[in-house]
């Protein structure tokens, strides 16, 4: 959702002047939701709508539907950020969740946090303009050279990659025909990162960022607890876009319980990330130390900002993931068996609990089921009390108290099977065993 408005400072004497201005775009952080009448006597399913309209919620203080929890840990300070964001794009409401891993400082992943929503929304000129997008590309060639003259050789083809990188569903043909997002994506991450080297700054950011957008819903005046259709209510389905660059992660925790990674880490040890470098830059790859295969001296071979490493193929051209997340009964209903074991977690159909964004400080430290497991335990422990909010709070604790040494960040959304999982902890007693090694009491590991 956005709206214009005015810079504070201006003063314009005509209209002509007020014309001549490129409106700043204001992104919202907030959901709406129908006030409704609450009073004991009014059975829940009958629940009415208040006169008094509508209320609006910032993302970031809903902790019962979104938990966000970061820590310095055992670094000297946080370079860690994120964001949501509520886009409006080709007439659709679109929730926006990210997250950001900063290194070498955090003005990137400021900036990243400040504008890569904005630049997404208003990424219609891209789109939609051929001009456009060769005026970007040329700018990488000229100014960046190296791996960018190559790119742009084969640049057609990519774009028609793209375009065509999306879900085909038989039964949301209308609703998926204006989803441009698989191209929108790709070309406002490229044009955000070069936007941000233009301030000479050497920083640099990892990102995960996922997009909501509910395509049906059977229940539209049909108080649930809300009246709006969002993705995490009953009886809608939702399509989920996900776009990754370097290692931070996307986890979705599927109706039995299970973590299901949907991101893979962008590390030169990647075969995919080899070979897209090696046919360019086989001269930059070593090893550490530690054994562990690095891109000259990054760890990542693609995320925004690092300029210096742009001209040997370190690009902020993200993967983009398309699922279909939601109501499994609906989901039966309106997508066919093939399109269901092809564009829903696991083949499952439905029905997932929640979805994780973390930072590897995280990911470092606890598997995939740990993080899951942590958050469900946590909720059987305190019932409703257990919010994603507290639940991303106790992933967090549990990271510092073992000893992390990276900045750690998670978030916790939830989706419709929010606390409907099995009862069962598939690793408490690998997390206790952890935490007796780690126990300050013994004076620190085992």
């Amino acid at each position: 959702m956005s709206i214009n408005i005015l810079p504070k400072c201006a003063k314009f004497k005509n209209i002509k002047t007020l014309q001549s201005w490129n409106f700043y775009r204001l992104i919202s952080d907030s959901v709406v939701f129908t006030a409704v009448d609450r009073s004991p006597s009014i059975p829940l399913g009958q629940t009415n709508p208040l006169k008094q309209g509508k209320l609006r919620v910032q993302l970031l203080k809903s902790p019962s539907h979104l938990g966000h929890s970061t820590s310095r840990v055992n670094r000297a300070y946080n370079e860690d950020k994120y964001s949501a964001k509520v886009l409006t794009i080709n007439d659709k409401e679109i929730l926006n969740f990210n997250i950001f891993d900063g290194h070498g400082g955090d003005e990137c992943s400021i900036y990243l946090t400040e504008n890569l929503a904005e630049n997404v929304e208003n990424g219609d000129n891209l789109i939609k303009t051929k001009k456009a997008r060769e005026d970007l590309i040329k700018k990488y060639v000229k100014n960046i050279g190296g791996y960018w003259r190559r790119w742009s050789k084969h640049r057609e083809k990519t774009f028609e990659t793209w375009q065509n990188n999306r879900l085909n569903l038989k039964n949301f043909k209308k609703e998926l025909k204006q989803d441009d997002l698989n191209f929108r994506i790709p070309l406002t991450f490229l044009k955000t990162d070069y936007d941000f080297f233009q301030n000479n700054t050497k920083s640099g950011s990892t990102c995960t960022s996922i997009f909501l957008q509910t395509i049906y819903s059977n229940s539209t005046k049909k108080f649930q607890p809300f009246f709006e259709n969002y993705y995490f209510n009953r009886n809608t389905i939702s399509k989920l876009t996900i776009a990754h660059l370097g290692d931070t992660r996307a986890i979705i925790v599927d109706k039995n319980g299970l973590a299901n990674g949907v991101t893979d880490d962008h590390h030169p040890s990647n075969p995919l990330e080899s070979t897209r470098l090696r046919r360019y830059a086989a001269n930059f790859f070593m090893t550490d130390s530690f054994g562990e295969e690095r891109f000259i001296s990054l760890a990542n071979t693609r995320s925004f900002g690092d300029i210096d490493y742009k001209e040997v193929g370190v690009t902020a051209e993200p993967d983009i993931i398309q699922l279909i997340v939601g109501d499994s009964t609906e989901i039966k209903k309106q997508l066919t068996p093939d399109e269901i074991q092809k564009y829903t977690i696991g083949g499952l159909g439905g029905d997932e609990c929640f979805l994780v964004l973390c930072t590897d400080g995280v990911t470092n430290i606890l598997t995939d089921q740990e993080i899951a497991d942590i958050i469900m335990t946590q909720h059987k422990k305190l019932g409703n009390k257990a919010t994603p909010q507290i639940c991303a709070q106790e992933v967090i604790k549990f990271v510092e108290f073992v000893g992390g040494d990276d900045n750690a960040t998670i978030l916790v959304i939830r989706l419709n099977g929010w606390g409907n999982w099995p009862n069962l902890d598939r690793t408490g007693e690998l997390r206790q065993s952890r935490l007796d090694d780690f126990n300050p009491r013994r004076g620190g590991s085992g």
